[in-house]
């Protein structure tokens, strides 16, 4: 799909700003669809214009949710115009800055760290009928991304030895308690602007576990944090929600367990996306993160009884993940 902007949105754009001197900057594509344009200059400030087809985006909960988290004070971006039919957004421009690219620097990612668990109590406090729940049966759907994509179309083989272990995760998730998710709170959807914290893609929100987003902001697959740094965010964090009177799983190892194990359910739904995306777009760009990503799973999964699936991982479809993504890379 071309990076360019539509004739179409430059039109609507150039009726909403009632102007017709204005420059698109493309951004480089994520997973999505979507497709996003820095637009310089309006009134000093910049914007970024959104591209959404609404054939394959949540528009609607978009515009919804966006007035629901400002509504808690939770940093998403403002709307500023938007054609629903169309799939066209005009809204704050947070910048390019994403903790991805924040965490190479030691001394500022604990203090991005730090935005980011604030900004997450903020999530988690904000509660509205527009949030639809996060159920087991959704959580067992996203491992059938892992099953569907990478075992059967990636490897050709069946993923039956996830099978029992699924039902545990998809079980012991779905007990912990509830909050507003945001569920892909990562490096690349958290911005740093200035001193302070942007959030990005958070239509799809749900009412689920409270240590999910957690989960995806400690074991990043975009970027593998220390076990020392973890175990400090870990408490921070704790302390954060307890001050907050929010839900918090007690004591800390309980805690911790219910962490990782959101963790193995999102980094394997994860590698799904991330072969998806290849065979589905033809996307190597999330290809590199496929190993080292199960290779964190092996670890967690060792650590919390789940010795099958890390016997599995490690000796058979890591392997053979390897081999596949040499002949695609070569």
């Amino acid at each position: 799909m071309s990076n360019d902007a539509p004739p179409a949105l430059r039109d609507w754009i150039a009726k909403t700003l009632g102007a017709d001197s204005f420059v698109l900057h493309p951004l480089v594509p994520e997973a999505s669809t979507r497709r996003f344009y820095r637009l310089e200059p309006h009134h000093g400030q910049s914007r970024m214009a959104i591209h959404a087809p609404p054939a394959t985006e949540n528009n609607e909960q978009f515009v919804v949710m966006a007035r629901v988290f400002r509504r808690h004070r939770v940093p998403v971006p403002q709307i500023h115009a938007y054609n629903l039919e169309q799939g066209y957004f005009l809204v704050d421009d947070f910048g390019s800055r994403e903790l991805l690219a924040v965490y190479q620097n030691s001394e500022l990612r604990g203090y991005a760290i730090g935005l980011a668990l604030e900004a997450l109590v903020a999530i988690q406090r904000t509660q509205d009928t527009h949030v639809p729940p996060y159920t087991r049966q959704r959580l067992r759907d996203e491992l059938n991304i892992f099953e569907e994509w990478c075992c059967g179309k990636m490897l050709g083989e069946s993923a039956k030895p996830l099978g029992n272990i699924a039902d545990t995760l998809t079980r012991e998730i779905d007990r912990q308690p509830k909050v507003t998710v945001h569920r892909d709170y990562h490096s690349r959807n958290l911005l740093l602007h200035g001193d302070r914290l942007g959030i990005v893609d958070f239509q799809d929100a749900l009412v689920g576990s409270s240590v999910y987003d957690l989960a995806s902001l400690m074991y990043d697959c975009y970027f593998e944090h220390s076990h020392e740094e973890i175990e400090t965010w870990i408490d921070q964090f704790r302390l954060l929600v307890a001050k907050a009177d929010l839900p918090c799983i007690q004591p800390r190892a309980a805690f911790i367990r219910a962490l990782e194990l959101a963790a193995i359910q999102r980094m394997l739904k994860a590698v799904g996306i991330f072969c998806r995306l290849w065979f589905s777009q033809h996307k190597t760009t999330h290809l590199p993160y496929i190993l080292p990503v199960l290779g964190r799973i092996t670890t967690l999964a060792q650590r919390n009884e789940l010795s099958p699936l890390s016997l599995w991982l490690d000796s058979h479809v890591i392997p053979n993940l390897h081999d596949s993504l040499q002949r695609i890379t070569s």
